[in-house]
């Protein structure tokens, strides 16, 4: 029956759940009936409603159960257009995947992502990394200490954009954890924490940037300068971003304790001497992405061939007004012009290594796509009036900031929205919280902070999946042994914003 080419034999054969994971069968019956269920709830049921969170939920339980991220998403997805769109399902992701597709901005963000990783693969194939691992460890020694903050303040430095910071910073720092003998998993969990907090404190990061624009949209707002203003007076207010950073440094520092899955991966690299959630497999064999040690041109190599591309990104992205797809494109051009002329690379081998680039950011691109049609049907399901809707039966004035925190902070935690968030939800509280004679600034840090809680710990969140792959570990790996950090830190956020609701009440 195993060697029938007849299609019903086969498929009989291996759908027989006594050849299936007992835990597969389970978590498909699951699914099975879930989807029934959500075929049957009428779209009168759902429009602007709890749920549309529901889909998120079977997609987080995916994800538990099978580890894996893009199946979870996509599974996730096709869940939340049966909701929608009934047995029309198919059409409607395609269509919204089209929409997604056609967005500019959207092109040139994976753009920018392809750029930037073939620029990745040159730096690791010339041997630059590689000379910058050798740098740092000769003169500062071995010390995890040193290189976990120096990793710290790289991200803070360049999160004016955080997808710029987490590509760059894994990609100059992570080595360096592989000579010290050190989890790449701690790396991935400091830089995935400063890349998105401080550039959404700043009114010059990508995010921050981003925020001011949602606030000058909404009524009420006079001009661009109100919102800048409004924001600046918020960012004493985003107590996640500030408390998960001093929590993420005092990591880096070795003064915050290594707890649960990471203090794990911590005993795995010291008792076997390889990286737990190793996305290179052999981590020896793909260490410098090719990187051949024999080849005369790429021996004697200066940590310039790394610093200058770097430069080139940090002075192109802020001259470009944080354009990123030009920012990228023009460091491409000034890394191969600096490695061909050096003799590092011939044009053929640097045009290989872009090409080689894009292969390897593909299936990053593709986790967006499906994740970005996620949200087109979202709003199509009306997820602006459902956070209209929740903001206005919140009873108690003093009790919004922690409200608007911790509901929103599950909403994201489930899937986390990004921008999406911010862009349905501020121009909605700009115009409820006056009304209601809430503290402005006040619950829109929290607004924020759910936002960053979401981007940071979401198993599905954009920037987790961009970290994990700069520090080369496998996504669920990341969420599981930087969870416990981040839950701490929303805790922490959740007893401030409930003090200080009552006190500036």
């Amino acid at each position: 029956m195993e060697k029938s080419s007849f299609i019903p034999a086969r498929i009989l054969y291996y759908m027989n759940p006594k050849r299936i994971e007992p835990k597969m069968v389970k978590l498909w019956i699951f699914w099975i009936i879930f989807n029934v269920v959500l075929l049957l709830v009428p779209r009168s049921m759902v429009e602007g409603t709890i749920w549309i969170l529901v889909p998120l939920a079977g997609l987080f339980i995916y994800a538990l159960v099978t580890k894996e991220v893009m199946e979870s998403l996509l599974m996730g997805t096709v869940s939340m257009y049966i909701l929608w769109y009934k047995l029309g399902f198919v059409q409607g992701f395609f269509g919204d995947l089209l929409v997604v597709l056609a967005d500019e901005e959207n092109i040139e963000m994976y753009m920018s992502f392809f750029l930037c990783g073939g620029i990745i693969i040159a730096l690791k194939r010339s041997g630059s990394t590689k000379a910058f691992t050798h740098f740092i460890t000769s003169r500062f020694g071995k010390k995890e200490k040193m290189v976990l903050a120096a990793s710290g303040i790289y991200s803070a430095v360049m999160s004016i954009d955080d997808y710029v910071s987490a590509l760059t910073s894994g990609a100059a720092f992570s080595p360096i954890m592989d000579v010290i003998k050190k989890p790449r998993l701690a790396m991935a969990f400091v830089i995935r924490t400063f890349s998105i907090c401080i550039s959404a404190m700043l009114p010059i990061g990508a995010w921050g940037y981003f925020i001011i624009f949602q606030i000058a949209d909404a009524k009420g707002i006079s001009s661009r300068a109100e919102a800048t203003s409004l924001f600046v007076q918020s960012i004493p207010f985003m107590f996640y971003a500030i408390v998960a950073c001093v929590i993420a440094f005092l990591f880096a520092l070795g003064l915050f304790p290594k707890i649960g899955p990471m203090k794990k991966a911590y005993e795995y690299i010291e008792k076997t001497g390889r990286q737990m959630g190793d996305a290179d497999g052999d981590a020896e064999l793909a260490e410098e992405e090719d990187f051949d040690e024999t080849d005369p041109r790429k021996q004697h190599i200066s940590i310039w061939n790394l610093l200058i591309p770097m430069i080139a990104i940090a002075v192109a992205l802020i001259a470009t007004g944080l354009d990123c797809f030009l920012a990228f494109g023009i460091a491409a051009v000034v890394t191969g012009v600096l490695y061909v002329l050096q003799g590092i690379f011939t044009i053929r081998e640097y045009v290989q290594c872009i090409v080689d680039g894009f292969v390897d950011m593909t299936d990053m691109v593709i986790i967006l796509m499906i994740g970005y049609s996620m949200q087109e049907v979202m709003y199509a399901m009306d997820m602006e009036g459902f956070v209209e809707s929740v903001c206005g039966a919140i009873p108690v004035v003093a009790l919004l900031p922690f409200l608007i925190f911790v509901f929103f902070s599950c909403s994201e935690y489930l899937y986390s929205l990004n921008y999406t968030l911010y862009q349905i939800a501020i121009p909605v509280l700009l115009v409820v919280l006056p009304h209601v004679g809430a503290n402005v600034p006040l619950c829109l840090g929290a607004l924020i902070s759910a936002g960053l809680f979401g981007a940071n710990a979401c198993v599905v969140s954009d920037l987790g999946i961009i970290s994990a792959r700069s520090c080369r570990v496998k996504v669920y790996e990341q969420y599981t042994t930087s969870q416990p950090y981040f839950i701490i830190a929303a805790v922490i956020t959740a007893i401030l914003y409930l003090v200080f609701g009552f006190a500036m009440a």
